[in-house]
């Protein structure tokens, strides 16, 4: 069963480390296939010029990953809810592009689910910082959630490989674009949509006396 931490922002964050076979499994896919992905721009918030759907080309044992991923985090909520899993996309964010804050929405506008980023590939730097170098920005993975003068709501992370991060569609997120690299910052995102599990759900209702 796969580790996680708990981060509390307003709503729970959950975040868990890939294991690398994982990760370069899914790296292998992307490149092997890229000539034949789809474009996934116009379903997407990112400044991005490359982003890709991938979910087709995933197999069993990487879906399965995710799908344990995304039930753990309705176990931490104590949820009874059955895991759908939807669309899954790749960003290839390159110096001075970005992701604007925005929050995702499941299938016909489906409102309950968890969305995910797993970072798959990072530049070896995100260049000049260029104000307030103590509080580095670029690059980095930001969500926002609830408000108040007292309430812990916004987590910026400079994602490792490997690190994935779930999180409620209703999760602000955005990521900070960088510079001074030619290099890529890859990512992948996997939406799940969340249900009632009817089957559980009858089964405690007949416990009931």
């Amino acid at each position: 069963m796969s580790e996680f931490k708990t981060i509390h922002l307003g709503q729970k964050v959950l975040h868990f480390t890939t294991p690398q076979p994982v990760v370069d499994e899914i790296n292998k896919i992307y490149e092997n296939n890229l000539e034949n992905l789809k474009s996934h721009n116009k379903h997407l918030a990112g400044k991005i010029k490359d982003e890709h759907k991938i979910d087709e080309q995933l197999p069993e044992n990487i879906k399965k990953y995710f799908e344990e991923c995304f039930r753990l985090y309705t176990f931490e909520c104590k949820a009874t809810k059955t895991i759908n899993l939807r669309t899954a996309w790749i960003n290839e964010m390159k110096a001075n592009e970005y992701n604007p804050f925005h929050h995702h929405m499941g299938t016909k506008g489906h409102l309950e689910g968890l969305s995910s980023v797993m970072m798959l590939k990072k530049p070896n730097t995100y260049g000049v910082e260029y104000s307030r170098e103590h509080v580095p920005t670029n690059g980095t993975l930001e969500l926002i959630s609830g408000s108040g003068i007292l309430c812990y709501n916004q987590l910026r992370v400079d994602m490792k490989v490997g690190d994935l991060f779930i999180f409620p569609y209703d999760i602000q997120h955005g990521v900070y674009p960088f510079n001074g690299t030619t290099e890529c910052r890859r990512t992948l995102s996997y939406n799940c949509d969340l249900g009632n599990d009817l089957e559980n759900l009858f089964k405690g209702l007949t416990s009931i006396k």
